[in-house]
């Protein structure tokens, strides 16, 4: 134990400590929902497309509502939001039931939810500066991404075995638990650290504050970039490797499943180095760097489509893409102020959002005239040039500024 609080200093705070564990609980009954409610649907409409609105309405979500929440994030009292937020989650993850009986209003519920989490999510990243000093930060983001990549391994198979046994109601009410254990442990959190600074303006005042910031912020608009760009590249590996698996590579559903475990274990063994062994908060540049590399093994993956390499590939891609996210979570929240962090963490959440819009019509064309693997070699040489000039600009900036405290 000893060991790891020296390399792990994110666990001497027991405050933190409570939050981390009662979040992960609550990633394991998130992904008992998610398999349960698309199993659900699907059993009653018989229909993918049904899923695919799901999917989309949870995209406009985040288009349409993330800055407005993300705002109220910076402007409410922030413990309050937390238990508010995640007690109604728990009336809505329990609402899902209703599904059952009607399936069609599966979105209206999953808007709802998607907003709600919309909310706590960028309010939960502005709590953590309060609760670990800076130089825990990494080690703190590295321990949840972790626990949550445990819960994402075993979460699935476990909800399909309960599934089986006691069906999708009694999934979604584990759900709803969970997030109401999230909100009893938010209430052990002292009334300072959940204390937004008065405010007299209003709230569209407030959103484009927080959009005015992260465009005169070098660091933020970087990262909403590079956000865009790594939604993208993943969009479009989750899409052209089903094809690559089943006629390319030959292998199968049964392979496609191994190499996205291959994929987790690679981002367990990441994070868990990087918060061992990085104690201070990672530079712009170093982050940018980051999230170049991880399109670098897809590049070999593409190439080479054996199920060895794409193994490789994947396992690797775990590590870089587990560790470039953490390190960016990092960053933004020890070099934004913290009545701005709601608004920043929302914006890149709208950025995820809109790096999906480019493979919704542009990804069918690319497939067709180069093939699955021509299509991800295509995207992952676009990340990488975009990447290094973002990498040039970030470097050349950094050394200005150095040269500038220097004179």
């Amino acid at each position: 134990m000893t060991w790891l609080r020296r390399h792990y200093p994110a666990l001497e705070h027991p405050l933190y400590l409570r939050l981390l564990g009662a979040t992960a609980l609550s990633s394991l009954g998130s992904q008992f929902t998610v398999l349960a409610l698309s199993v659900a649907v699907f059993s009653a409409t018989g229909s993918v497309a049904s899923l695919a609105g799901i999917w989309a309405v949870r995209v406009a979500s985040r288009l349409l509502l993330q800055p407005l929440t993300g705002a109220l994030a910076d402007r409410w009292d922030r413990r309050r939001t937390l238990v508010g937020g995640y007690l109604l989650s728990a009336l809505l993850s329990a609402s899902l039931v209703l599904v059952l009986l009607e399936p069609l209003l599966v979105y209206p519920l999953v808007f709802l939810i998607q907003t709600v989490e919309g909310l706590v999510s960028p309010t939960m990243a502005a709590v953590v500066p309060s609760l670990v000093p800076k130089e825990a930060l990494v080690s703190a983001n590295a321990l949840r991404v972790v626990l949550t990549k445990v819960t994402a391994s075993l979460g699935p198979a476990l909800a399909g075995l309960l599934y089986g046994l006691v069906g999708p109601v009694w999934l979604f009410i584990f759900d709803a638990l969970t997030f109401a254990g999230v909100a009893y442990a938010v209430l052990g959190l002292p009334p300072a650290l959940g204390a937004a600074p008065s405010r007299g303006t209003s709230l569209w005042a407030e959103a484009a504050e927080g959009l005015r910031f992260a465009v005169a912020s070098r660091t933020v608009w970087m990262i909403l970039l590079l956000s865009m760009l790594t939604s993208l590249f993943w969009r479009v590996v989750e899409i052209v490797m089903v094809p690559i698996s089943l006629e390319v590579a030959s292998i199968g559903a049964a392979g496609l499943g191994l190499l996205y475990t291959s994929l987790t274990l690679g981002g367990v063994v990441g994070v868990a180095t990087l918060g061992a062994l990085k104690k201070g908060v990672p530079g712009l540049a170093w982050v940018v760097l980051l999230n170049t590399l991880l399109a670098v093994p897809m590049l070999l993956g593409a190439t080479f489509p054996t199920f060895p390499v794409l193994l490789a590939v994947f396992f690797l891609s775990g590590i870089l893409f587990d560790i470039s996210g953490v390190a960016t979570q990092s960053l933004l929240q020890a070099a934004v102020p913290k009545h701005l962090l709601g608004r920043v963490f929302s914006l890149v959440n709208v950025s995820l959002a809109l790096g999906v819009l480019p493979v919704l019509g542009g990804l069918d064309p690319l497939v067709r005239a180069l093939g699955p693997a021509g299509a991800l070699e295509a995207t992952a040489l676009v990340v990488c040039a975009a990447g290094a000039l973002l990498y040039i600009a970030a470097m050349v900036r950094g050394s200005r500024a150095e040269a500038k405290e220097e004179g």
